[in-house]
């Protein structure tokens, strides 16, 4: 962004009034037309030295196309579309240029020409994020304290291991990645000498769980479990030899000893481990938004002939509701929003900015398409009913009726008790 000194701020708003008077009558009225777009005018100067360099940026930022993020000083951060843009220079004032410029409020438009590809948006912005958080992770890794850093990153693809044998996956695709983290953990030792391909090489494997089943949602409890396991001490432990595989017994006793003994130097690799965890709970949070922007949510409710080719049934896709899909993005979008509040207070201005826009674009997601998915009821019936009288009222389709055995595993489709709540899924 572009800053500059603001000399005033005038603006417009309110409403579109149309007044309706008539002649020789003492009488008349007025109509409300609606809003009136919101609109600024701001007038600011640069000064000192390199006032025309100034100028030169402010002009250059203002006279590009399409709508963009301005920072009011009072408002707060506002996305705007420029209008006109007046500037001036005075030949007996040296060091000093004055501007002023319209701003007007983006809005919508209510004939748009195109949709946008909201899942894509998210798959995009994902990237950008997951290259700003290894970024990060490379300029604040010391490459000259990496004692314990190896079996701190060894510990957390023995984890991501643990994690994915609990998974419904595919067999081959699961082992062409075991294959790669093993790979992994065999070079941890000259990876470490590059902090950004160590990064790239850990982190892609713990993206790339969503790739071991057909269907991305269903990695969305690894990468929770992987937040709630590295978001204490265990990085610090790790390093410190503080973990129950670093602790050695004999006799009877057990002990455990730091392998650094220089303050300083133990310092730097405490720095070290903290780096790596926030890397690892920045890249988990990524993964689950890009995760949801790749799934396929589309389903088909009514009941057809399924094959199914493994046992696990990984290949099955899971069946979401629009409720339970915007509590899923909305639970991913709170914790972008905690982790752009850390790098704030961090100062890492490129992991806030790009998280933000990802914020931006799951809740963006997340609003278009769980307007297209089925939305949930609960029907309990007054009287004992069969499972076909239930898809009929609620859906007025009795071919719906095995999805709500399936749904809500009913031992007897016929005999539906007064007793017993059955949830719906209405296309």
């Amino acid at each position: 962004g572009v800053e500059f000194f603001l000399d005033e701020a005038d603006g417009e708003s309110g409403r579109r009034a149309i007044p309706h008077a008539y002649p020789k009558k003492e009488v008349g009225y007025t109509e409300d037309n609606g809003k009136v777009l919101t609109q600024e005018r701001i007038s600011g100067r640069c000064v000192g030295d390199d006032y025309m360099q100034q100028l030169s940026d402010i002009l250059e930022a203002l006279n590009k196309p399409g709508p963009c993020e301005f920072i009011h000083p009072w408002f707060g951060v506002r996305k705007v579309q420029i209008g006109k843009v007046s500037h001036k220079l005075v030949n007996k004032t040296d060091g000093l240029a004055t501007f002023s410029f319209e701003v007007f409020e983006q809005g919508e438009n209510l004939f748009p020409t195109a949709k946008r590809d909201t899942a894509n948006q998210v798959q995009t912005e994902s990237a950008k994020a997951q290259d700003a958080a290894n970024d990060a992770f490379e300029k604040d890794f010391d490459e000259s304290a990496t004692e314990g850093v190896g079996d701190m990153v060894d510990q957390f693809l023995d984890d991501l291991d643990e994690f994915t044998r609990g998974l419904p996956s595919l067999p081959s695709e699961l082992r062409e990645w075991t294959d790669r983290l093993m790979r992994t953990k065999d070079s941890i030792g000259n990876l470490l000498a590059y902090p950004g391909e160590l990064a790239r090489e850990t982190m892609g494997l713990l993206e790339d769980v969503k790739g071991v089943v057909t269907d991305p949602i269903r990695a969305l409890d690894v990468y929770q479990n992987v937040q709630n396991r590295w978001e204490g001490m265990r990085a610090e432990l790790a390093v410190t030899g503080g973990l129950s595989r670093n602790i050695e017994s004999e006799n009877g006793f057990a002990s455990s000893v730091p392998g650094v003994a220089n303050p300083t130097k133990q310092a730097a690799v405490l720095s070290n481990a903290d780096a790596y965890k926030r890397l690892i709970l920045n890249s988990a949070v990524v993964s689950k938004a890009s995760a949801m922007g790749e799934a396929d949510l589309s389903v088909n409710l009514i009941d057809q002939e399924e094959n199914i080719e493994s046992l696990s049934g990984a290949e099955r896709k899971a069946v979401l509701t629009g409720q339970q899909l915007k509590q899923t993005g909305y639970d991913i979008a709170n914790e972008l929003a905690e982790r752009s509040a850390d790098a704030v207070e961090l100062g890492d201005s490129a992991v806030w900015r790009q998280f933000r826009l990802l914020r931006q674009a799951v809740l963006a997601d997340t609003r278009s398409r769980a307007e297209l998915l089925p939305q949930l009821s609960v029907y309990t019936p007054v009287s004992t009913v069969p499972v076909s009288l239930v898809a009929w009222q609620e859906n007025a389709d009795t071919e719906m009726r095995q999805s709500i055995v399936r749904r809500n595993g009913l031992a007897n489709p016929s005999f539906i008790l007064p007793s017993e709540s059955v949830e719906v899924i209405r296309s």
